[in-house]
């Protein structure tokens, strides 16, 4: 109990707590600017990538010596859970996921340790590449460096050698990511037939060449006091000098390199390039930022420096485009959600005004706001929490609780002071009675989100974010409650009070003579309350479900797979002539491509590539619209297209966090990675031919043919040819083996050797191959075996076993029912017993998450229970708060189904602030009833619930109304928001109903039974 001193000796020293409180959000506020700002919330993921690349490797040998070895050395790092592989032409993608109680640092250093054992056992031309999931994986910045005089080769090295360490020795960078980088080598081009008329084979030209560009230690030795060193520099300053080089030939003879050869100056044949909507040639470059930088800060800081270099370059012809600024989306987020926060704080101080109609002390409510606010965000830096979208949901969310208990305080004292008490007396009176109570109710509300610490995953690690900032806020209010609203009162509040009869207390008293004329059909509650409950449950099962809901954050992804075996050079042409129909849209501001490579993977195949499209800010059509006419084009243009998505970029980024690939996943899993591929082409066909499915896709599909070659037994007997010899040959002649290096500066550029009698690699049986025995070339069919593979498939593994993955969209808001077609498709399929389906993505993960909410919500109204029971000690009021929170939910429900919203997480959340902000009204409507004097039990239910209708109706609405301009999507930030804002008013608003006629009714009538049979 808080005594009567307490309240004089906080007033008397009013102004040094109203300094106290205004100094604290003073800090708050400049503390909110060293606060990282980003989408999601700043944390690391107990994920860790693997990415091996290995050239052009055949599938089956990655498989072989690469993935398998990897994936049984991988799995037995303590602590994974799941382990996802995908091995293509090249290249082995490996995800681990561990345990949510793994500490992330532990399981990253685990996997390097475990990738350092693994090198020994990798072919020594493998590239391990290990990311740990944390934000720096995410580019914050999209850049292109273009030029339409310059090569790529050219913009590579000029990005690689002047621009990237101006750029990665800025604060909060992290490291400048070139995608698809095309760097230059010099080729030494053969005349196959010149070198056959000489009989000199391309290994016998390679060593001569290596030969030539050697630097070798020969020794020290000292000459006139000084030590020197000693090497063998053969290496020539200018590459072009090689073409003077002797090549020995038999009976003495000697010819230049110039007569069998040519050397141009080329690139690396790269898998990957990429390419920009407003330069002919270009090079794209991501920045990503250190896990704990600000990425606006980090955004502005690279912007200021590219600015600069881009006046050095434009004599150049070179410029650096900025294509992608995820700060752009975040801090318009965080605005639009502020300014909601903003807007609805003063929603809820104007029906303060109308219900008290005390315009001062409104206004000093406004202002209390606000220094809450600030006071709260010196919690979020002590906790090490950051500014996104669930942080701020959450002090947004906190608005109604918050003027809750602003108002309750003010609305008794007022209460007080209508009783003739003079202002001091009202204010220790008002303030005595209500705030022990309401201490009380406060501690039940936050309790209500302990359980949201045990919500697993992903979804916990948000979900805790927006509790523990709602939990703060509450705390941080009720503490203005005890100590400043008193004082707030004493300055503002007229000594005495003035009679004055207002619209709201002639309601009052209609109300306490409804209320009166109910208690006779008491009995009519019962069924009232099964009607709610039932209605409640049929929602519940009408309402469709989703995992999240649709935002438009103003750029999307396509993603687009061209048929398996599509050279580079052609899937490049072919994006191109894509790229012109995004440029022929005109909300679209620019694109970035990237094929071979992709945003969130660091190897792809060369037919598979992905464009980045920014949309202009101002705009009237939605992103949604936008892409159902990108669709449409590119669909109706290309049709032989195996692969097309549009997911929108933080979706994307998400997908990768959850390790899912859309929201619906068919998995397949069986023994036979062909039969995989060939079975889940056919759901994937049926698929598609649902209304409601949009964008299904075969994630494991085919790679490009194979040409397999096999040495013939008898060749090393009759051709002196063994294996090694064939390999090393054809090698040479398919690929190229660099033969050694020139260095300019500190740039080394590769001397690369290469065939130019392309045309008889068109057939390769014509293949000359030198023979040393016989001591001429042959054709490759005397001494191999040529077979043709055209349908090579990928391999994918789930825990080591091959899997195919179709991913799968839909069109509305229901994925409850798109996953029930999916389901019966996969029936009508009649897949083999030997391939078992399983359905996954983000379904998989709204179906964890709605159960772990479910325990939540649950797990809150036992606490609710528990805590209503030792309060009051009463079973009749315990069932009927209980009853008051669980049939709240109703109203919740009826919202979404109004409004045509599914029910998400989100939604779920707004439930359970729902429930907090209930119980509150329900414990001060209870503890009246059981400190009223009055012994007839009629009028000390009156006294309680007519006492409480201006706070109760008040705060209600209040509290409703200030998420109204969330509810309403105002702003770019509060669309993921809007099914909470939706859930929270229709619960709220249902709940002055429950509050004031059906719990009372209900009470009434069970006191009423209890006190006849006694």
């Amino acid at each position: 109990m808080i005594s009567k001193d307490f309240f004089i000796f906080i007033i008397k020293r009013k102004f040094a707590i109203m300094l106290i409180f205004l100094l604290l959000a003073i800090i708050g506020y400049y503390t909110s600017n060293s606060i990282t700002k980003d989408i999601f919330p700043n944390v690391y993921f107990p994920r860790v990538e693997v990415a091996i690349e290995n050239g052009y490797t055949p599938t089956k040998q990655m498989l072989l010596e690469i993935t398998k070895p990897a994936e049984e050395s991988l799995k037995t790092v303590q602590g994974v859970e799941k382990i996802v592989s995908k091995t293509s032409i090249g290249s082995t993608e490996i995800n681990l996921y561990f345990n949510w109680s793994t500490n992330p640092f532990t399981a990253y250093q685990l996997v390097l340790a475990r990738v350092s054992e693994l090198k020994n056992v990798l072919p020594p031309t493998a590239k391990v590449v290990v990311r740990q999931a944390t934000p720096s994986m995410y580019p914050i910045g999209i850049y292109a460096i273009g030029s339409d005089t310059k090569s790529q080769t050219q913009l590579t090295d000029i990005l690689y050698y002047k621009i990237k360490p101006l750029i990665i020795s800025l604060p909060g960078v992290y490291d400048l990511e070139i995608k698809a980088p095309q760097w230059q080598e010099f080729h030494v081009v053969i005349d196959t037939d010149k070198l056959n008329s000489y009989n000199i084979s391309s290994d016998y030209l390679k060593s001569v060449i290596y030969d030539q560009t050697k630097i070798d230690f020969l020794g020290i030795t000292e000459m006139l006091n000084k030590q020197y060193v000693i090497t063998l520099y053969q290496k020539p300053d200018d590459v072009y000098k090689l073409l003077d080089v002797k090549i020995p030939l038999s009976g003495g003879r000697y010819i230049n390199l110039s007569e069998v050869a040519v050397i141009i100056n080329s690139k690396y044949p790269s898998r990957a390039i990429s390419g920009f909507s407003h330069a002919k040639n270009a090079v794209v470059f991501n920045i990503l930022r250190q896990p704990d930088a600000d990425t606006t800060t980090v955004i502005q800081n690279v912007d200021s420096q590219i600015e600069s270099i881009n006046k050095s370059l434009k004599k150049e012809g070179i410029r650096i485009y900025k294509s992608y600024d995820s700060s752009v989306f975040i801090k318009e987020s965080i605005k639009s959600v502020r300014d909601a926060i903003v807007l609805g704080s003063i929603i809820a101080v104007l029906i303060l005004f109308i219900f008290l109609r005390k315009l001062k002390l409104s206004f000093a409510t406004l202002l209390t706001l606000p220094v809450v606010f600030f006071i709260t965000i010196i919690g979020i830096k002590i906790l090490g929490l950051d500014f996104n979208l669930f942080s701020l949901g959450g002090m947004a969310a906190a608005i109604g609780g918050l003027v809750d208990h602003l108002i309750i305080v003010i609305e008794n004292i007022d209460r007080h002071l209508k009783m003739g008490k003079d202002k001091l007396n009202a204010i220790i009176d008002g303030s005595k009675e209500i705030l022990p109570i309401m201490t009380a109710a406060t501690l039940i509300s936050t309790l209500v989100f302990l359980p949201l610490l045990f919500v697993p995953g992903v979804v916990g690690v948000f979900l805790k974010q927006l509790g523990l900032v709602l939990v703060l806020t509450y705390i941080v209010s009720q503490i203005a409650a005890i100590f400043l609203v008193p004082i707030v009162a004493y300055m503002l509040l007229p000594s005495r009070f003035k009679s004055q009869e207002d619209f709201i207390s002639r309601l009052e008293k209609r109300y306490e003579t409804f209320l009166e004329r109910l208690f006779k059909y008491d009995f009519a509650s019962l069924p009232l309350v099964l009607i709610i409950a039932l209605s409640g449950f049929l929602l519940f099962r009408t309402i469709p479900t989703t995992f999240l809901p649709k935002w438009d954050e103003g750029s999307f992804v396509v993603d687009f797979t061209l048929p398996a075996g599509t050279p580079l050079e052609e899937s490049y042409k072919t994006a191109m002539e894509m790229g012109k129909i995004l440029n022929s849209i005109p909300e679209v501001k620019n694109w970035t491509l990237r094929i071979g490579t992709s945003l969130g993977h660091v190897v792809k195949q060369p037919n598979i590539g992905d464009f980045l499209v920014v949309l202009n800010e101002n705009r009237t059509r939605s992103i949604f619209d936008i892409e159902d006419e990108v669709r449409k084009k590119i669909e109706a243009k290309f049709d032989n297209l195996e692969e097309f998505d549009l997911p929108q970029v933080v979706e994307d980024r998400l997908a990768d966090i959850l390790g899912e690939e859309a929201p619906i996943s068919v998995i397949l899993y069986g023994y036979d990675p062909d039969k995989l591929v060939k079975y889940g082409f056919k759901l994937r066909d049926l698929l598609r031919e649902k209304p409601i499915l949009t964008e299904v896709n075969l994630k494991t599909t085919f790679t490009s043919g194979e040409i397999r070659i096999r040495l013939k037994p008898e060749t090393q007997s009759i051709y002196g040819l063994n294996l090694n010899d064939l390999y090393q040959q054809l090698y040479n002649a398919y690929w190229g083996n660099v033969v050694g290096n020139i260095v300019y500066g500190e740039k080394i550029i590769n001397l690369r050797l290469i065939s130019i009698d392309r045309q008889q690699f068109l057939n390769p049986e014509n293949v000359k191959i030198y023979s040393p025995m016989v001591g001429r070339f042959i054709p490759l069919s005397q001494v191999a075996e040529v077979s043709y593979m055209t349908n090579v498939p990928e391999i994918t593994h789930y825990n080591l076993s091959p899997v195919a993955v179709i991913t799968v969209r839909f069109k509305g808001n229901d994925m409850s029912k798109a996953v029930k077609v999916v389901s019966q498709t996969i029936q009508e399929a009649n897949l083999p017993s030997d391939i078992t389906p399983v359905i996954s993505g983000f379904y998989e993960q709204q179906q964890k998450s709605f159960k772990s909410l479910m325990f939540v919500i649950l797990a809150a109204l036992t606490l609710i229970g528990i805590f209503i029971m030792i309060l009051f000690v009463d079973i009749k009021i315990t069932i009927s708060v209980l009853l008051a929170v669980i049939l709240t939910l109703t109203g919740v429900l009826t919202a979404l189904f109004i409004t045509g919203k599914p029910l998400d997480i989100t939604g779920l959340i707004g439930m359970l602030i729902v429930l907090s902000i209930v119980i509150n009204n329900n414990v001060l409507i209870f503890d009246f009833y059981k400190n009223v004097a009055e012994e007839k039990l009629e009028k000390r239910i009156l006294y309680a619930t007519a006492s409480r209708f201006r706070p109760i109706t008040m705060t209600m609405l209040s509290n409703a109304f200030a998420m109204l301009p969330i509810a309403l999507a105002i702003g770019s930030g509060t669309q993921i928001l809007q099914d909470l804002a939706i859930s929270m008013i229709g619960g709220l608003i249902f709940a002055i109903f429950l509050n004031l006629l059906i719990i009372p009714m209900l009470f009434h009538f069970l006191s009423r039974i209890r006190i006849s049979k006694t």
